[in-house]
């Protein structure tokens, strides 16, 4: 046995002894009892490469481990195969069920979103754990359906007997699992439907969110490249590049670098993102020829556009690199882009004009998104506060008096929250306040309940906190903060902040992609094809920071609502 085959069957036996513990085999009786066999699944990869699963059925758990085992020994030692990562399934829970039935449960279910293992046959020969299932897309949520021609392709490349028709039943099930990282460290994972595949984890605390707001800073600034762009997202699992480019994300992913730069401190960060910046303001226009009052526009160059959430966006980053840093370098030009808001305004409804052409400036699109309101607002009161220029404060408080005629609390928008949150500190009306507090408490309990881990959810809650916070440590008046359940907030916020841990690249996750190493420690949307775009990892930074600098208050309400 070389080296390599030693260091694997070290892993696997610290693996088989979490899984197995004192009770062996009988762990899993009840299993194998119901279906005359079980299975297990071995999964080895070496960081660089999509992990390769070694699988086997037997009459006991222990036949069928030792033969998953006894298939990855011959694997590594045949292919000098380093298993820097490893991850262990036992089959502990399942239930026949017809296969018609399964796939019609799929509507009831976001993509990627069924999270338990199939087999095609009763004996466990061909049974395929959720990861595969998942990862090589063999569900077609949409169609509902499998594809014979796409299982027998997966099942033939794992050297599996392939199948003449679908059977009519299938065998579902759920494993008792564990991984072994690259330090020998095991971990216990999850096998419930919600975190299933992820390691389990002790109270989530600040050093859960200063871990992946690091990482996913360090993974942010690896993107940046030398003319400051970012490589702007792909599909791990396939892999493929996202096309396109989008500035105004661009610009929110430097925002996230920021947010870590303050806690890091880490040189390298504020150096991509710095460089980052650069390529932010190559890509802006003046509107007038060299005029002293000018309006500076970001422009979205593969579209020809403007879009007047890329100003707003801009100015956040301008005006959070100063005070990072305490430089004024950019007050002119944050300035200047807030007056290419201004443009935009309409004073008398409070509304916006989402999109210009460019480099005509012509109108383009009168409403785009929803979100480009908030975005505006709160950039709006940024350069307020940087220049004291009322033009601003007016125009932000006009459009927050829109958000509260037209109800904008329908659409749980975290950026509502950031401009309420930003505008009273100039503006400290309690109409504001109410509407902040009603924007957070009408959605709480959508937000607790959301099946995916849609990021920006947690910072809308997290910046509502800072709201809530702010208007008692002020002694604000707020009529519907008095009806208002802190502690419930709270609750979601920690509830919320643990199940997103469901997007972050754990390597127990990312094993089973293309380049796992190029993943790690950074998020995906697994409903969209575990997509990793820049903005994706921009809003988890973001809502994990928010949840950083207010954690010790946030701490103390969870601990004494638990006493009670």
């Amino acid at each position: 046995m070389n080296s390599l085959a030693d260091k694997f069957e070290k892993r696997a036996d610290m693996l088989q002894k979490k899984l197995f513990g004192k009770a062996g085999s009988d762990r899993f009786k009840d299993f194998c009892g119901a279906f005359g066999c079980c299975a297990a699944f071995i999964s080895v990869s070496d960081k660089n490469e999509q992990a390769y699963v070694f699988r086997a059925s037997g009459k006991t758990a222990e036949d069928a481990w030792k033969k998953a085992k006894s298939n990855a020994i011959e694997f590594i030692n045949t292919e000098n195969f380093d298993p820097v990562w490893v991850k262990a399934d036992v089959t502990f829970k399942g239930e026949k069920k017809s296969l018609n039935d399964v796939l019609q449960s799929l509507s009831k279910v976001y993509p990627k979103f069924f999270r338990k293992g199939i087999s095609f046959d009763e004996k466990l020969e061909k049974a395929l754990i959720e990861a595969e299932l998942n990862t090589a897309s063999l569900i077609n949520y949409k169609a509902k359906k499998i594809s014979l021609t796409e299982l027998n392709k997966y099942l033939a490349a794992n050297d599996l007997n392939t199948l003449t028709q679908l059977p009519e039943e299938v065998v579902l099930f759920t494993c008792k699992s564990a991984f072994c990282d690259e330090n020998g460290k095991v971990y216990e994972l999850y096998s419930d439907s919600k975190n299933c595949g992820r390691r389990k984890s002790a109270k989530f605390n600040k050093e859960t969110a200063l871990g992946v707001i690091t990482s996913a800073a360090e993974y942010l600034s690896m993107q940046v490249g030398m003319d400051g762009g970012f490589d702007y997202g792909f599909y791990p699992t396939v892999p493929k590049l996202i096309p396109g480019y989008n500035i105004l994300r661009h610009a929110s992913s430097i925002w996230s670098l920021l947010c870590a730069y303050r806690i890091t401190g880490d040189k390298f960060t504020l150096e991509n993102a710095e460089c980052a910046i650069g390529f932010m303001i190559r890509n802006m226009a003046y509107k007038y020829p060299n005029r002293e009052n000018n309006v500076l526009y970001l422009v979205e160059g593969t579209k020809k556009e403007v879009k007047i959430g890329g100003n707003a966006v801009a100015i956040v980053v301008l005006t959070e690199y100063m005070s990072v840093t305490g430089s004024d370098k950019y007050v002119k030009i944050a300035a200047e882009l807030g007056n290419g808001i201004l443009e935009l305004f309409d004073e008398r409804s409070g509304g916006f004009f989402h999109v210009l052409n460019f480099p005509s400036f012509s109108p383009r699109d009168k409403f785009r998104t929803v979100y480009y309101d908030g975005e505006c607002v709160f950039a709006l009161s940024r350069v307020y506060g940087l220049t004291k220029d009322k033009r601003y404060l007016d125009a932000a408080a006009k459009a927050a008096d829109r958000f509260i005629e037209k109800n904008y609390e329908q659409y749980a928008d975290h950026w509502v929250a950031y401009s309420i949150n930003e505008l009273t500190k100039y503006l400290p009306e309690e109409k504001y306040f109410n509407f902040g507090i009603k924007n957070v408490q009408t959605n709480l309990e959508r937000i607790y309940k959301q099946p995916t881990t849609y990021h920006t959810f947690l910072e809308l809650l997290c910046v509502s906190f800072e709201l809530v916070d702010r208007i008692k440590a002020e002694k604000r008046k707020c009529a519907a903060l008095e009806d208002f359940d802190v502690s419930e907030l709270v609750k979601t916020i920690f509830y919320r902040a643990e199940y997103m841990l469901n997007g972050y690249c754990y390597p127990e996750y990312v094993m089973y992609f293309a380049n796992p190493s190029s993943c790690e420690g950074a998020f995906f949307i697994r409903h969209d094809n575990y997509r990793m775009r820049i903005d994706d990892v921009q809003h988890f930074c973001c809502a994990y920071y928010s949840l950083y600098r207010n954690y010790e208050k946030l701490d103390a309400i969870r601990e004494q609502s638990v006493k009670k």
